[in-house]
């Protein structure tokens, strides 16, 4: 707990240092990483405020029929309503809680997989706060290797790694803790044959479910696997079996709602990166935590335990999704939720297991603190990084357009006709459905944003386009245009410094 809270003390400075360096006439909107995504999670919280259950898309005018996924965020935005806080606020404490929640759920997981007490303590410390090489490929401009185009995957994928996890989103945090308590749980339950520890397991994976309805699939296949390979009582299999049964029928659901529904379908379809990634990039987003477990693994292979078996089962199912040919298709990538659970396990058990009694000297001392060290340069970079570019105008807007998101939050809802940049922020902080948003839950987005794009820039008659799309409101401002507001917008219902809202 001691070094949870450090973790979420340190991951809190940069946004508490750009909240006070934001620039005079600039308000800080909250995120440095991943600000699509988030703000349409604040969105989503949105609709939780507003006394939803079902999930409605507001980011596009097309029909979207209201579906019960995002579940978390939809409970984070009740409690928000329930405790009167505002969103933004309720999205950073729930990242601040899951610095908690995932490393108590870790080293659960530790405790259950190592004995070795020293090889624990390196290994929730390697957890926290290590991170990959992807600076490395950052400083070599991310050259072309092998024949594919290389990136810092630990830099853009907080599922790789507790730290970023906990700096960026929360939902990953406690998605990871969530997985690594039902695993744990359900190996317990079957292992004492505990109905009681089964029930305890099923409420962690629907806890899971609800944020990445795939992962029990993948985590819960690699149990199975444990328990076929080193049996367990009838009563045990039973209690496994609840674990996992409680969490069936949600899963069902959302395959069904994911793939049988075109609206849905359709909106997937437009996520970025959820192919399998480069196998250069990936080694390198996971190289300290590789090295180690490298060393382990003969020892797994000559021992198969039943957690030898499920840290090995789940690994080996996690690259059958990414690389051979299945149904998951453009989800491969959201398959990598706290993948760093079995490899820091396997990195402790190589590091004190393999390597370390065959040293003598200081060196023995000195390399896990080292090595520890080592992996934190990733972080380091991470958490820094912000605090150079905090008064960048990418991570903030002109206080007249955040006036103007205020302001319609108090007007009744509607369609809003407004840039993408705008339209990314409104489901966020209101009420409102926008025309265009966000890249993959706006429908063809590329081609609104620029269609949006050419009516404020006078090509066109916005009035009538509004109009035509039954928008209630039109957004004009001067950090998305040069030109004046056309005639043909009447008077401004609100105004303020750069921004003007129109009544169609």
């Amino acid at each position: 707990m001691a070094l949870a809270a450090v973790l979420a003390i340190l991951t809190l400075l940069p946004y508490a240092y750009a909240h006070l360096a934001s620039p005079p006439g600039r308000v800080f909107m909250g995120f440095f990483f991943l600000g699509d995504d988030a703000n349409t999670y604040l969105a989503k919280m949105r609709e939780g405020w507003d006394g939803q259950w079902l999930w409605t898309n507001r980011y596009t005018t097309e029909s979207s029929p209201p579906v019960y996924f995002f579940v978390y965020w939809l409970a984070l935005g009740k409690l928000a309503a329930i405790l009167h806080l505002p969103l933004l606020g309720m999205f950073h404490l729930a990242r601040v809680a899951g610095a908690f929640l995932l490393l108590y759920a870790a080293w659960v997981f530790i405790e259950h997989f190592i004995e070795e007490p020293r090889a624990r303590r390196f290994a929730i410390v390697f957890l926290a706060f290590g991170l990959g090489l992807g600076w490395v490929l950052q400083l070599a401009g991310k050259p072309v290797l092998f024949g594919a185009q290389t990136d810092t995957l630990d830099w853009r994928m907080p599922e790789l790694s507790a730290f970023y996890s906990v700096l960026a989103l929360p939902h990953f945090a406690w998605a990871a803790a969530f997985q690594a308590l039902g695993a744990v749980l359900t190996l317990k339950a079957a292992e004492r044959g505990s109905l009681k520890l089964g029930l305890l397991g099923g409420l962690a994976w629907l806890g899971e479910a609800s944020i990445h309805p795939q992962m029990p699939i993948l985590v819960g296949a690699a149990v199975v696997v444990a328990l076929v390979y080193r049996r367990v009582s009838l009563r045990g299999y039973a209690a496994a079996g609840l674990a996992l049964a409680l969490v069936a029928p949600y899963i069902a659901y959302s395959y069904f709602a994911f793939l049988g529904n075109p609206e849905v379908t359709r909106w997937s379809s437009q996520w970025r990166n959820n192919l399998a990634p480069d196998l250069v990039s990936l080694g390198m987003a996971l190289l300290p935590q590789l090295l180690l477990a490298a060393f382990a693994v003969p020892t797994m292979l000559r021992r198969r335990s039943r957690g030898d078996v499920f840290l090995l089962a789940w690994l080996l199912l996690l690259a059958a999704i990414l690389w051979l040919p299945n149904p998951a298709g453009n989800l491969r990538r959201r398959f990598f939720d706290g993948v760093y659970l079995p490899l820091v396990v396997m990195a402790a058990q190589g590091l004190y297991g393999t390597i370390l009694p065959r040293l003598r000297g200081p060196i023995r001392r000195l390399l896990p603190f080292s090595y520890a060290a080592f992996a934190v340069i990733g972080s380091a970079f991470l958490l820094f990084g912000p605090l150079l570019v905090a008064a960048s105008p990418q991570y903030s807007i002109p206080a007249g357009d955040y006036q103007a998101l205020l302001w319609l939050d108090t007007q009744p809802s509607g369609v809003v006709v407004s840039s993408s940049r705008l339209g990314l922020m409104i489901p966020a902080y209101t009420s409102d459905t926008v025309y265009v948003g966000q890249y993959s839950e706006t429908y063809n987005w590329a081609d609104k944003s620029r269609q949006v794009d050419a009516l404020l820039h006078g090509q066109g008659d916005i009035a009538a386009f509004a109009r035509q799309e039954g928008a209630r409101y039109v957004v004009w401002s001067a950090a998305d245009t040069s030109e004046e507001p056309p005639a043909s917008l009447g008077t401004p219902a609100f105004r303020a410094p750069g921004v003007y809202v129109f009544r169609t």
